[in-house]
């Protein structure tokens, strides 16, 4: 791979597929080689604005933000640019119903890589990257992550630092956040610092606390919802991962549930805890002791992660393995 940073085009794909699988893939205009629907970002835009933005341009279709997953960002020499590499974050999306192409768009080409050969005209990116990782089951996607944190900022810009930090890089890398809705403390901090860096945010928040003002409006889709109940349950739903983040009583019984849950099999999700400052180490000797003392079996006391950095976190995410449920025979 070549190290000059000048070489290398950055651009943003979507896996589309139809109702029996085969994904999408386009020839644009003036070239010889079919890829997936995508392109280049403009200035300010993150992965996932660049990814909605050009489907919409190239196909006609508008794709909902929320259901955008990443598959992951993938380096490769560029189809039709000697010299270069073409550096992609893939995301996938549910089924397209169909397709208007732009001028710009020569040909479309349904291909389903399980059944039909591979052709010698796709894209090197799309033959010798995105398909191998589609086809890799052991493989976990981190498209959405659903992050619990506090309603206030704690003492010190340490904590608001950090929130930030992990919101920006999130939107950076193209992945999508799914939180509680609200516009105070640490959650507005998540919430804004993604939203500058032009990643998709989606909040689910109740009637009662939208009632109250503290949900925030200026998000990329805010869903309303009865009950707290229904609003964890569309939170778990909707995630690929769960986070949690310095926070109060709140937080912590939003990550006990979700860590509960992976245990008793009832989602087999990674789960969390981004320790800012050591702000977790007094659950972590928690934790410790439940396993010392015949409470927590070390199987599920090593399923938790748990990392200070975003980078790390989201290698860690990617990696995880699902346990044995708690009761399966």
């Amino acid at each position: 791979m070549s190290s000059d940073p000048s070489s290398v085009i950055h651009v943003s794909a979507v896996v589309l597929r139809d109702s029996s699988g085969a994904l999408l893939t386009v020839r644009k205009a003036g070239t010889s080689r079919f890829m997936l629907p995508g392109g280049k970002p403009e200035a300010g835009e993150s992965a996932a604005i660049t990814a909605l933005r050009e489907c919409s341009e190239e196909l006609g279709v508008e794709l909902d933000p929320a259901g955008l997953r990443r598959l992951g960002i993938f380096r490769c020499r560029a189809a039709n640019e000697p010299g270069h590499e073409v550096q992609a974050t893939v995301f996938e999306h549910p089924e397209l119903v169909a397709a208007h192409p732009a001028a710009e768009i020569a040909e479309l080409r349904w291909l389903d890589p399980s059944t039909d050969p591979l052709p010698g005209d796709l894209a090197p990116l799309l033959a010798e990257q995105v398909i191998p990782a589609l086809e890799d089951r052991g493989r976990r996607p981190i498209g959405r992550i659903a992050l619990f944190t506090g309603s206030r900022t704690g003492h010190g810009d340490t904590y608001l630092e950090a929130t930030a930090t992990l919101g920006s890089r999130l939107a950076e890398t193209g992945v999508g956040i799914i939180y509680g809705g609200g516009q105070v403390g640490l959650m507005g901090v998540l919430a804004d610092a993604a939203l500058e860096r032009g990643g998709t945010v989606t909040g689910i928040t109740t009637e009662a606390l939208f009632e109250g003002e503290t949900a925030h409006t200026s998000l990329t889709r805010l869903e309303v919802v009865a009950t707290m109940h229904e609003r964890k349950q569309r939170m778990a739903d909707l995630c690929d991962a769960f986070v949690a983040l310095p926070g109060g009583a709140g937080t912590l019984e939003e990550f006990f549930e979700a860590w509960t849950w992976q245990h008793l099999g009832i989602h087999a999700k990674p789960v969390a805890l981004y320790n800012v400052a050591g702000f977790w180490d007094p659950l972590l000797a928690m934790i410790k002791a439940m396993a010392e003392r015949g409470f927590l079996a070390p199987l599920y006391r090593d399923t938790l992660i748990v990392s200070d950095d975003p980078d790390d976190l989201l290698d860690q995410l990617g990696a995880w393995r699902s346990p044995t449920p708690k009761w399966s025979q």
